[in-house]
């Protein structure tokens, strides 16, 4: 069972599946989910410290949500055992990459704890703060990634999960995975929704291109395009159960 409310990796032993949570793609709708059915790995169970300390946040509790938050699949490979995790499932959601800097723009701006929120706060539009991305090597806080594919990729670009989602087809990709590991779960909760307009009338044709240079590997890899639209994911890099 879960021993903490915040997760990136879940896995679960009785259907051996593992879940690796893409910041901003609605992982915590999935954990949600799934979190009767899953546990936190042994290599992950850090004692939680508290929060804040003389009034002010604890460093330390920050070093523990990032850990805690942010397993990538290459960690994962390097700490489980060979077997588990070749022999369980395992997957994960992405989502377009020019919507999802949309959305952790306005994660950012919405979550006033967090240690960006001031600086991004400051920021007069979504431009500056893109540009600002563009150039910070590590702008996310909780050891969220700058790039998805970081999370599901080894060093060689080569993706170590066995699905893909798209947060653009969450509902259908869901339930094929949760046909394929035996749950049955009759649809995802929505939690941490943020209302908003369409991600693409944040964009001027400048900044799309900025996003199509500095984002090209996620894009590549995945397929997207602004417009919405994705191609599927090359059999050999992911074993996609669509059809």
């Amino acid at each position: 069972m879960l021993t903490s409310c915040a997760k990136n990796m879940l896995i679960s032993h009785t259907h051996k599946f593992i879940f690796f949570h893409v910041a901003k793609a609605a992982g915590i709708s999935i954990r949600e989910a799934l979190k009767d059915h899953t546990e936190e790995p042994e290599h992950f169970k850090i004692h939680r410290p508290a929060k804040h300390l003389n009034g002010q946040l604890n460093p330390l509790y920050t070093m523990w949500e990032t850990m805690l938050l942010h397993a990538k699949a290459s960690d994962a490979q390097k700490i489980l055992p060979a077997e588990q995790f070749q022999q369980f499932y395992k997957f994960a959601f992405v989502r377009n990459p020019w919507d999802w800097q949309v959305s952790m723009y306005h994660f950012l701006l919405k979550e006033t704890t967090n240690p960006r929120y001031e600086l991004v706060k400051s920021f007069p539009h979504f431009d500056a703060y893109l540009d600002w991305v563009i150039h910070t090597k590590n702008p996310f806080p909780k050891g969220a990634t700058k790039l998805q594919k970081t999370v599901l990729a080894d060093e060689h670009g080569k993706l170590l999960v066995d699905f893909v989602g798209r947060y653009e087809n969450l509902s259908q990709d869901f339930q094929s995975i949760c046909q394929h590991i035996g749950l049955d779960i009759p649809a995802l909760p929505h939690l941490n929704q943020s209302n908003r307009t369409d991600y693409r009338h944040y964009y001027t044709p400048k900044t799309r291109q900025l996003v199509a240079e500095h984002f090209a590997e996620d894009i590549e890899l995945f397929g997207y395009q602004f417009d919405g639209t994705y191609s599927p994911l090359s059999c050999h890099d992911a074993l996609l159960m669509h059809g």
